[in-house]
């Protein structure tokens, strides 16, 4: 997981530091603050994976919130409309959920050794 973040932040650092690649992955109206939000958001939370404090499932779950707002809705969208399906979207939102999934079976692991 924590290398999954990773490649995101890399991804949007990547969409900052070379113009071809943001007009081809974003539309011209994405705001450069929002990729420099999301190397920010994107680094912490690779970062949390290596340590897995037993509280990261909290502010995970905003996360995945927010990424099914986003990237799952587009998914929704072009496949309802386009019959067709957005990957980048579809790895996010397939992705957010493993971790997602991931701290669950970490804290019910946690319960069941320290009840």
């Amino acid at each position: 997981m924590a290398a999954g973040f990773a490649l995101a932040a890399l991804y949007h650092l990547a969409a900052l530091a070379i113009p071809a690649f943001a007009r081809v992955a974003y539309a011209p109206t994405y705001p450069p603050l929002r990729h420099v939000t999301f190397v920010t958001v994107d680094s912490l939370v690779a970062w949390l994976f290596l340590l897995r404090p037993r509280w990261l499932i909290w502010p995970y779950l905003l996360l995945t919130l927010q990424v099914m707002q986003g990237h799952g809705v587009r998914v929704w969208q072009t496949l309802v409309h386009e019959h067709q399906i957005n990957w980048i979207d579809a790895i996010t939102v397939l992705g957010i959920l493993l971790g997602l999934i991931t701290l669950l079976i970490d804290r019910a692991e946690h319960f069941r050794r320290f009840p």
